[in-house]
């Protein structure tokens, strides 16, 4: 503390000569100044803690999709799972139901998706994973087979059925 007086001192001495005539106006003006840079490092540092906690708090009442970097300063224990390029949405629909955070990172040069993601709990997350892996299971079972369907085609133009001959009648006026 008493480094900044003796600083402060040194700066209203250097003001003072610089002076011709010292008006009463000039030594507040330089007194104020002085005093705001003192100040300065204080005030610095505490709008700088304050914006790191306005961040900390935004970051955890966020939820669902977000970056990998804000994942992973948000808590600890990220889990990851790879999904190809299609399948991505109807994890994020499902994760979302499931309040998960997770953030997808696009594999380059392939068609997949590494998804990191965190749940509030374990049971949460099971039953995520769980309800995606019976989607993709019930749609792989609806699905034919590609060969199903090329030899049923090549049945139907090797037996053509019949078509129903149209007639045309003359208008009678």
């Amino acid at each position: 503390m008493q480094e900044v007086e003796q600083e402060i001192g040194r700066q209203l001495v250097i003001v003072v000569k610089g002076a011709a005539k010292l008006t009463p106006r000039i030594l507040a003006k330089a007194l104020s100044i002085a005093e705001k840079t003192a100040n300065a490092p204080a005030e610095y540092r505490r709008k700088n803690t304050i914006k790191k906690e306005q961040k900390q708090t935004a970051l955890l009442r966020r939820h669902g999709k977000m970056t990998v970097k804000e994942l992973a300063e948000k808590d600890k224990g990220m889990t990851s799972i790879e999904l190809h390029d299609s399948s991505f949405r109807d994890f994020s629909r499902i994760a979302r139901k499931y309040g998960i955070d997770f953030a997808p990172y696009k594999v380059k040069g392939e068609n997949k998706f590494l998804v990191f993601f965190k749940a509030p709990d374990a049971a949460a997350m099971t039953a995520c994973v769980q309800e995606y892996t019976m989607n993709k299971m019930r749609r792989a079972s609806k699905r034919q087979s590609v060969r199903k369907k090329l030899s049923d085609i090549q049945a139907g133009l090797k037996n053509p059925t019949p078509t129903a001959e149209r007639h045309k009648e003359p208008v009678l006026s």
